[in-house]
């Protein structure tokens, strides 16, 4: 029966590979991007070692003006344990994003001119979340809105932190 497992596997690997099917690699943490309302550079390099949740979004996008409050949240919460939280807005006009960060009362880092920089990520729909490890190693990705992110955050960057 072993036998068998194997040899259907063996061949299910090569079919999907004979039809030129590509299994997508796990997005790596490949940021450098200014940080709205400074001079500086947020680079992913800089923060080695430490969690990293990087919220994709747009400034037109109202799921991801929603998700503010609960990326607000794991930032308070987690800023003291080494954690990064950050939002990329794809937007190019700092003036947008100083508006939006002034309008909810924004204390996370948030980045601009994240346009290619998500697209290199693998980002298709705004908000896209992901979390990864100290490593940088991709941990979870949350695609699109939900009431629970804050607490889905909590449970899987405490997961991380202990």
């Amino acid at each position: 029966m072993k036998k068998k497992t194997l040899f259907i596997s063996l061949f299910a690997a090569v079919l999907l590979g004979a039809c030129g099917v590509n299994i997508p690699k796990a997005p790596t943490l490949e940021l450098a991007l200014p940080v709205s309302g400074s001079e500086e550079v947020w680079d992913a390099s800089a923060h080695q070692g430490s969690p990293v949740l990087v919220a994709f979004m747009a400034s037109y996008c109202g799921w991801c003006k929603r998700s503010l409050p609960a990326l607000e949240t794991a930032n308070a919460e987690f800023k003291d344990k080494g954690v990064e939280v950050i939002g990329v807005y794809v937007d190019e006009d700092e003036d947008v994003i100083e508006k939006i960060k002034k309008d909810y009362g924004l204390k996370s880092v948030i980045l601009y001119r994240g346009g290619e920089a998500a697209g290199n990520m693998g980002v298709q729909g705004f908000p896209h979340i992901m979390l990864f490890d100290k490593n940088h190693n991709l941990v979870k990705i949350w695609s699109g809105y939900s009431d629970s992110l804050a607490d889905e955050y909590r449970e899987h960057i405490n997961s991380l932190t202990k």
